[in-house]
């Protein structure tokens, strides 16, 4: 059975806290604190009425207490309620958290249970991780791939209601990064700006209301160079390196580093599929193969033409040759050896040697 990913566990989750249906325990960790967070709000704005938290409801601090104190707490009887509802927070900064297993051995039904862990996951090896997983909810939240993050946010924006276009997102995930917080806080800030009755979000939209420009992005840059358009690669390139605060070379490099890296895999699940190397020669991409490699990139099949061709122009000894490129230009960027060359001067030399 395929491991359920991020997204569709909160939903669930979600789902059944609004419906009123509570786990007796809860362990919320990972790197990502987007899906923790909201898991935690939800259950303080669902498992307690209003007028019972004063009395029925209790938030902890990992830094201001023990787990003892925790245990102490989650084994109280509720007040004039069914349940009581206690929430450690920041649960990394606790003392010997592990210790909250004891706890798990002896529950109190009437309590519900929360221990968040912000920007951290617990030892899988522990004894706590191993009853949190027989006896609660344990939910872990890593980090978004940043070569998965447009389809993250296609899949984000499906589940509230809209849509937006493969062009528009690619664009946002490269203005937001793997940020899941600066992207949810971008997509409301689109949503009051929008028409009601406006279902897809476009690129025009990702440039009036997060405030890029789509014809001077690195997501523009990368598909020049995927169909070779050197006067738009040289045009982009002049623009990045006349505006280096905005455009800061570090970024820069490391965005087309993700692009080569994609590229390389893209050759590389061509060639296990296929047993040959794509290039010039190379007729039509079977269906099978296709879908293969959109699944493993996690790309969008509408910029499947675009990395077929790329794949054509570079082969894969280019693409490993572009990446060794970037890796030595990222050093010169973060060190004397670029002598007395600005970053733009930089920049426009990278680019010359990768295209050539």
């Amino acid at each position: 059975m395929a491991k359920q990913s991020s997204n569709d566990q909160y939903l669930e989750l979600i789902s059944a806290i609004k419906a009123k249906s509570f786990s007796p325990f809860y362990l919320l960790m990972g790197d990502e604190p987007f899906y923790t967070d909201r898991i935690a709000a939800a259950i303080l704005e669902n498992a307690i009425d209003p007028f019972e938290r004063d009395f029925n409801q209790i938030v902890m601090y990992g830094a201001d207490v023990t787990a003892e104190q925790v245990i102490s707490a989650a084994r109280q009887y509720p007040m004039m309620g069914q349940r009581l509802l206690v929430v450690l927070k920041e649960a990394q900064m606790m003392k010997k958290p592990e210790d909250l297993a004891i706890y798990l051995n002896s529950m109190q039904p009437s309590t519900i249970l929360v221990v968040v862990y912000s920007g951290k996951s617990v030892d899988k090896r522990s004894s706590f991780y191993k009853s949190a997983q027989k006896v609660g909810v344990v939910f872990e939240s890593s980090k978004v791939q940043d070569y998965k993050v447009a389809s993250w946010i296609e899949s984000y924006i499906a589940s509230i209601g809209q849509k937006i276009s493969p062009d528009a997102a690619n664009l946002m995930a490269e203005f937001t990064g793997n940020d899941l917080q600066k992207i949810d806080l971008e997509v409301d800030k689109l949503r009051k700006n929008l028409p009601p009755d406006q279902k897809e979000i476009t690129s025009s939209d990702i440039e009036k209301n997060v405030g890029i420009s789509k014809e001077y992005s690195v997501f523009e840059l990368t598909k020049a160079i995927s169909y070779r358009d050197a006067n738009k690669i040289y045009r982009i390139s002049k623009f990045f390196a006349d505006s280096p605060k905005r455009y800061p070379i570090q970024l820069t490099i490391g965005l087309l580093t993700s692009y080569y890296l994609k590229l390389w895999r893209f050759h590389s699940l061509h060639q296990k599929s296929e047993g040959r190397m794509i290039d010039k020669s190379s007729k039509s991409i079977s269906q099978k193969t296709k879908s293969e490699i959109i699944s493993q990139l996690g790309i969008n099949p509408y910029f499947f033409s675009e990395y077929e061709e790329a794949a054509r122009n570079y082969p894969i000894k280019k693409v490993i040759l572009a990446i060794s490129t970037l890796k030595e230009y990222d050093y010169k960027s973060k060190s004397n050896a670029r002598g007395d060359a600005t970053d733009g001067d930089l920049l426009i030399e990278l680019i010359s040697k990768l295209i050539n």
